[in-house]
């Protein structure tokens, strides 16, 4: 783990949205305004986080976080703060993101937490959505793979009734067909690119709608549709 993911819980009305406003042109799509809770770890808070570029799509979206470097869901749910959280926040959505492996090497702990976060979360009255995440460089020798990460998230999600997020879908998709831009690096913590795709990816999952013509657009007009276009069409939107 590297230094800047050892970090202590960061719980935050996650940051204004600076960068956002400068990459807005033409008219924003209206989607109803949602309160989106984050729990997970890096991989969510890198880059200046997966809400942030949520905002940047949906800017009538109020976010939060609670993650912690390297932390499973397990981690979550033994401090407590996560679940304070859940039934603190009036929430719409609570956005879970396993530790990257932990769906497979860990698929009996993964069911089990996501169960138990589903309960909280239902019972405060928001609902759940699950954030596929994606094969890592260094893992796919371990069975890691975008196939058995996807058949994790796919089936807790449909015992839970919950929404799943195929970030990692998406991500293989873009590499296989555009492997010039570079979505991770080789331990797997998305690249700015990256974190915009997930945001991509769970902006449609979230609304419902394509996140194709969006004119959040961070990077070349043509990079930025094209990440758009790959969650639009992961998601048959």
């Amino acid at each position: 783990m590297t230094a800047w993911s050892r970090g202590a819980l960061v719980l935050v009305a996650c940051l204004p949205a600076l960068l956002v406003a400068a990459c807005h042109s033409g008219t924003m799509p209206r989607v109803p305004p949602l309160r989106v809770l984050f729990i997970g770890n890096s991989y969510t808070f890198v880059n200046g986080g997966i809400d942030a570029q949520l905002r940047g799509l949906a800017p009538s979206t109020e976010t939060e976080c609670v993650t912690v470097g390297g932390a499973t869901l397990r981690n979550h749910r033994e401090t407590g703060r996560a679940l304070a959280a859940i039934h603190a926040g009036r929430w719409s959505r609570v956005v879970l993101q396993e530790q990257s492996q932990t769906p497979v090497l860990g698929r009996l702990v993964f069911d089990y937490y996501a169960r138990a976060f589903d309960r909280e979360i239902r019972l405060s009255g928001a609902s759940t959505v699950l954030l596929m995440t994606w094969e890592r460089p260094d893992s796919a020798a371990w069975g890691v793979t975008t196939a058995n990460l996807a058949a994790a998230y796919q089936q807790i999600g449909a015992e839970l009734g919950a929404t799943v997020a195929p970030a990692g879908l998406a991500f293989a998709t873009s590499l296989r067909e555009r492997p010039d831009i570079i979505l991770y690096s080789q331990d797997g913590h998305p690249t700015a690119q990256g974190t915009y795709l997930a945001a991509c990816v769970l902006y449609g999952a979230v609304f419902g709608r394509s996140p194709a013509g969006n004119p959040y657009r961070p990077f070349s007009a043509a990079d930025s549709a094209y990440l758009q276009g790959v969650a639009a069409r992961t998601l048959g939107l």
